[in-house]
């Protein structure tokens, strides 16, 4: 089940031989909708250790009996795979078919699905350089999560709104969006608060302010005991945490 805004439970991820124990006792025929769950976690497992050919037999095998609003998280999932197998053009076909399905499931479960699918076409369109076709797609994913009173959602979305600015020197428009995804974020974990941090600092070093950047980045790595004794190249920094491996980890335990 999809939860939202700040009561939403973290999920923690069992370990593949824990889950292979689970799915062990589960038949297909008699727990369908059980036995997609489960292998759209073993799918999500086998990508985390990259072994993605393994996890795309995995994702087809637990298509076919799941329901919607699984299938939904299912293709998201295995759109992620394929992008980390270099399969770009696999990855946007199987994210594209998400908005036909989202829309036969019930709310909130529909705008919250159309609202990562969006977030993850957005994130295949800046890989691929397509800044406008990005920015649009994560402005519809804002949308959709707003409309659920999705926090987390929504401050993902703003922050990638944001970054796309950041990366064009739109700097104005930028701080707005980081405004906004900062508010929306500040109750959650600190791997969203870090992403914040990181716009927010690479923001200041194209405005000039570059002590200012390395200040707030240094604490914000300390805080998260990472990094927080380096400096890096903070121009550098943006795309170093904010792509879309990471990106995908925060908003993961909504698609399982």
């Amino acid at each position: 089940m999809i939860q939202t805004g700040a009561t939403a439970k973290q999920f923690v991820f069992p370990d593949l031989e824990t889950l292979e124990a689970d799915l062990s006792k589960v038949k297909m025929e008699d727990d369908p909708g059980e036995w997609a769950r489960l292998m759209n976690i073993k799918g999500v497992l086998l990508m985390s250790g990259e072994k993605y050919q393994a996890a795309e037999e995995v994702f087809n095998k637990a298509i076919p009996p799941a329901d919607n609003v699984l299938k939904c998280k299912i293709f998201i999932n295995y759109s992620k795979s394929s992008f980390f197998a270099r399969k770009p053009d696999l990855a946007l076909q199987l994210v594209n078919r998400v908005f036909e399905i989202a829309k036969t499931c019930k709310r909130p479960h529909a705008n919250i699905l159309t609202g990562f699918a969006h977030l993850m076409r957005g994130q295949l369109f800046y890989r691929s350089k397509n800044d406008k076709a990005a920015l649009t797609e994560f402005k519809k994913a804002e949308f959709f999560f707003e409309g659920e009173a999705d926090l987390s959602g929504v401050g993902l979305s703003c922050m990638e709104v944001a970054r796309v600015h950041v990366n064009n020197k739109n700097l104005p428009t930028a701080w707005h969006y980081l405004k906004k995804s900062e508010n929306c974020l500040l109750r959650f974990g600190t791997e969203e608060s870090l992403g914040v941090s990181v716009c927010k600092a690479v923001a200041l070093f194209h405005s000039g302010r570059e002590e200012e950047a390395e200040v707030l980045l240094k604490k914000a790595y300390a805080a998260c005991n990472e990094f927080g004794l380096a400096r890096y190249m903070l121009s550098e920094m943006l795309d170093a945490y904010l792509d879309i491996r990471n990106k995908s980890i925060q908003f993961q335990k909504k698609l399982v």
